[in-house]
């Protein structure tokens, strides 16, 4: 039986249901961008057969498109799962809370979305999550989360992004010792 599965929302398109029930902190799958084609941008907008809202950046200015889980994950501003992400195109899904069967798997997009960070973003998104917490909007760019988020999410940062904004990081901590800083 499979964990999860990929079924019709009643808003958002496509969406990832529980399938049984998981607890705080299961693993739920694993995604692995390194494999597939890459593509910039331009390219994507250029294939109109192309389905665009499912890419992920994969570094380098470079992006995949996806068809995995993952790429059918809805948007929350209060999700119950989060990304841990080993490297920029390798990703590990995990409940961030526990999940009842029949559950929608949603995850934080600006949590994830590593091309967007320090004012390089380029989408907006008007949020329709519901959630209690709603931000209204979704902006890529991780800084512009509240500090308690950005605090929440950095541990499931990938490695390369943690070191590339180190010195932001070491500010939002004030100067807090942390291991991977």
């Amino acid at each position: 039986m499979k964990d999860y599965e990929i079924k019709r929302t009643r808003e958002k398109g496509l969406g990832v249901f529980a399938a049984r029930d998981f607890r705080e902190r299961e693993h739920i799958f694993h995604e692995d961008l390194t494999k597939l084609e890459k593509h910039t941008v331009a390219e994507i907008d250029a294939h109109h057969e192309w389905d665009g809202d499912h890419s992920d950046y994969v570094g380098h200015g470079k992006y995949a498109i996806s068809q995995t889980p993952a790429s059918y994950m809805n948007h929350s501003c209060d999700p119950n799962c989060y990304v841990k992400m080993r490297t920029i195109a390798k990703k590990d899904i995990y409940a961030m809370r526990d999940i009842r069967k029949g559950e929608e798997l949603t995850v934080d997009y600006t949590a994830t979305s590593v091309d967007q960070f320090a004012g390089k973003g380029f989408w907006v998104m008007e949020c329709n999550c519901g959630s209690e917490n709603c931000r209204c909007k979704v902006d890529g760019d991780f800084f512009k989360l509240p500090e308690s988020l950005q605090k929440k999410y950095y541990p499931n940062l990938p490695p390369s992004i943690k070191k590339k904004y180190r010195d932001r990081f070491r500010r939002l901590f004030k100067g807090r010792k942390r291991s991977n800083l």
